[in-house]
């Protein structure tokens, strides 16, 4: 008996020992299964909460960072990480997930932090302006960053009597001169991008830049564009003379149309502005539609007849002289139609005439025939 003692105190030291140098089953085994964090953020975001999950183990679950580190701004809360990265880089770092009995599994990850690009999509403003107009609002847009923007001038400076209001500028210039600036739009988090830009401010007055209009030919289609400059919002209207007849002016400064006679024509156009006009004499040449053609004069029937003899019928002998009074000649070949259109020779009636022979000859034809039928023979 004092011998079975020891022995059965030794066999469960080395059962003991045995155990505990088993392998850790699966169930003991810590895994993380849910995917890395993205890997690119922009400076200044906030980010939905990247939870870290894991199976194995026993929980409660712990979350750390074991080596590198997390971009500034971000941290970890619980088992999940998050928040807004405030510089831009490359951070590569080592997550661990811990269970309660101090099993864990690991899972590397990179985040890189990009600059977030603010961009000017919108025009520069108009250029030249003219002293005392009131312009529309020019509004400066962007695209990329965070909002709300904020509207600067970092350089330069606008026209005296023009400001930034929001994201945009505006106002009615006061002094002429030109104007050089640099525009800055700025986002929420201090991104920015810039615009330069130039405004000559001038004093209005209104002149024309178009030459003289050129020739133009009758029947044939004609089109010519004056054109103004030095004061806004021109518009062009005839202010004297009148227009070649088939031309007419727009307010856009077209002339334009098909010409209907020729000559010269003499005209005023009027540019007239904002505040100012201006006016410029025209002459326009209308040549002929076939040059050095001179225009048919109308010949025939309607000719007038020679002065000794009357054709007329139905003039009175008292009206002619008794001593030259003599019948009237038939008309001439050379000298027009072959008969005249009124009268008693004219066409119609000689027509009429011959209707109404043919019709009389044949009625007396048919009696003829019908009183030889029916006369009895002797």
């Amino acid at each position: 008996m004092g011998t079975l003692r020891p022995v059965m105190a030794l066999t469960m030291v080395v059962a003991m020992l045995l155990g505990a140098a088993q392998p850790a089953t699966a169930a003991d085994t810590v895994t993380i299964t849910s995917g890395k964090p993205r890997s690119v953020m922009y400076l200044g975001q906030v980010y939905a909460i990247h939870t870290v999950e894991a199976t194995g183990g026993t929980g409660p679950y712990a979350l750390s960072v074991v080596s590198g580190s997390l971009p500034p701004g971000m941290l970890v809360v619980g088992t999940a990480l998050g928040g807004a990265p405030t510089t831009p880089g490359t951070f590569p770092f080592r997550l661990r997930m811990t269970d309660k009995n101090g099993l864990f599994g690991e899972q590397a990850a990179t985040i890189e932090v990009r600059q977030q690009k603010v961009v000017i999509t919108s025009g520069k403003p108009r250029s030249p302006m003219y002293i005392g107009q009131v312009y529309a609002i020019h509004t400066v847009e962007a695209t990329g960053g965070t909002g709300p923007y904020a509207l600067s001038v970092v350089s330069g400076s606008l026209p005296p009597g023009m400001l930034v209001v929001g994201t945009s500028l505006g106002g009615a210039p006061t002094t002429p001169g030109t104007y050089p600036f640099t525009l800055r739009m700025t986002d929420k988090n201090k991104l920015f991008d810039e615009q330069a830009a130039t405004i000559v401010v001038a004093t209005a007055a209104a002149t024309f830049t178009s030459g003289d209009p050129p020739a133009g030919t009758v029947g044939r289609s004609y089109s010519f564009r004056f054109t103004a400059d030095g004061d806004s919002d021109i518009a062009f209207a005839l202010a004297a003379g009148a227009l070649p007849g088939g031309l007419t002016l727009d307010k856009l400064g077209r002339l334009s149309g098909v010409p209907g006679s020729a000559g010269t024509f003499t005209f005023t156009v009027q540019a007239t502005g904002r505040s100012t006009s201006a006016t410029r004499d025209v002459s326009l040449v209308v040549a002929p539609a076939s040059p050095g053609t001179p225009t048919a004069t109308p010949t025939g029937p309607t000719a007038t007849p020679t002065p000794t003899a009357s054709t007329d019928p139905a003039a009175s002998p008292s009206e002619s002289d008794p001593a030259t009074s003599q019948p009237s000649p038939a008309p001439s070949r050379s000298k027009g139609g072959w008969l005249p259109l009124t009268g008693a020779g004219s066409p119609l009636v000689l027509l009429l005439m011959g209707v109404l022979a043919f019709s009389v000859g044949g009625i007396l034809l048919v009696l003829a025939y019908q009183r030889r039928r029916f006369t009895t023979p002797e």
